[in-house]
């Protein structure tokens, strides 16, 4: 079975991904790969409480739980998503990526991410 980091370290692999992030749903990061010079602690704790912001929209308007999170931003997109219910997944890509694969290769690892978690 691999580990946490071997599979942040195949992410990462996938075509206009800079960076992948496993938080703990109380923010603290549980593991992480490339994203050189990021401060990855910040981001565990910004992505978490986003990430539960969206989940409150979704209950707000009665439209499920949270799948997948997007955000396009000038020179990148961040894809994050659940790893079961104590985890988040946060990718961060280039900002011409194919998004259609980052999103495939994210609901691909998590299935992976769920199984070492």
């Amino acid at each position: 079975m691999p580990s946490t980091s071997e599979i942040l370290n195949n992410l990462i692999r996938v075509e206009g991904v800079t960076a992948a992030v496993v938080i703990g749903r109380d923010g603290f990061v549980i593991d992480a790969a490339g994203g050189g010079g990021m401060d990855v602690e910040a981001i565990g704790a910004i992505i978490s409480t986003g990430f539960g912001s969206s989940e409150t929209m979704g209950k707000e308007l009665n439209i499920g739980r949270t799948g997948q999170v997007m955000a396009e931003f000038e020179d990148g997109i961040l894809v994050s998503a659940a790893i079961g219910q104590d985890a988040i997944l946060a990718v961060v890509t280039t900002s011409n990526t194919n998004l259609g694969n980052v999103r495939y290769q994210v609901k691909k690892y998590i299935r992976e991410l769920e199984s070492v978690l």
